[in-house]
């Protein structure tokens, strides 16, 4: 019997469609260089992520300046809570989390928490849902 695998960490990591394949491959092998550099080479790189954040912004109907590249979902995390709880914070430093999130989004909260933010961290059931009483 052929041994069957079943990939079950699809929000880590995924295999590239051959169209993203070929499509980034000149930066894997000639167009490498450092978008924030300041030599000839660097320029191209700029430009075309510059062109990235534009065809991306326009495929969800926004502005190119609203489009922002990080490393991974770790850093996504800390950013955009860190973000939101600067951005809101005169309205209220309360955040409720759940106890089940990605160390990403706990250790933010702790460090929030570390900054005067009051942090709920909610139980889940057994599937994984908030009681929305005690919510």
């Amino acid at each position: 019997m052929e041994d069957t695998i079943i990939y079950m960490d699809n929000a880590a990591t995924t295999p590239l469609r051959e169209q993203v394949l070929e499509a980034m491959l000149p930066y894997f092998t000639e167009n490498y260089a450092n978008p924030s550099g300041i030599y000839r080479m660097a320029a191209q790189s700029r430009q075309d992520v510059a062109r990235a954040r534009e065809l991306l912004a326009a495929s969800i109907n926004t502005a190119a300046e609203n489009i922002y590249f990080t490393a991974g979902g770790s850093e996504s995390d800390n950013w955009a809570i860190k973000a939101a709880a600067d951005a809101y914070g005169s309205q209220g430093r309360h955040i409720i989390t759940t106890k089940i999130e990605h160390h990403a989004v706990l250790h933010t909260c702790g460090y929030l928490e570390k900054q005067g933010f009051e942090v709920t961290y909610l139980d889940v059931d057994e599937n994984g849902l908030v009681d929305v009483g005690q919510l």
